[in-house]
């Protein structure tokens, strides 16, 4: 009997794994750069200057929400989003797993995708 609980806690755990292994799902509006923090909310994607907009989000390689002030001045391979002001509002940071797989073709709608 004592065996049997350390056995059926580690199958427990071992098929919950699994479910730590997914894949984030990125919008297909999703654009993908070089991203710099430099002056917040001054930003540079890809070189060149650009706003992060008030409330923007920032995800972490494990899908936590990150400060952007604790990203420090150094270069990230984003997927980003962008308002209609043209401010960016969410980024996710990139895992280099991630980074290596193409961005799927992006579709014209009308309508912003959530």
């Amino acid at each position: 009997m004592r065996l049997s609980r350390p056995l059926i806690l580690l199958a427990l755990t071992l098929t919950t794994l699994s479910a730590l292994a997914f894949d984030r799902p990125f919008p297909t509006s999703a654009s993908r750069a070089s991203l710099v923090i430099t002056d917040y909310p001054q930003v540079q994607v890809d070189g060149k200057l650009a706003r992060l907009s008030q409330g923007a989000r920032i995800w972490s390689t494990d899908n936590l929400t990150v400060i952007p002030n604790t990203l420090g001045n150094s270069a990230h391979i984003v997927n980003y989003t962008t308002n209609l002001d043209g401010a960016i509002d969410r980024v996710w940071l990139l895992s280099p797993a991630e980074a290596a797989v193409r961005l799927p073709a992006k579709t014209t709608t009308s309508s912003q995708n959530q």
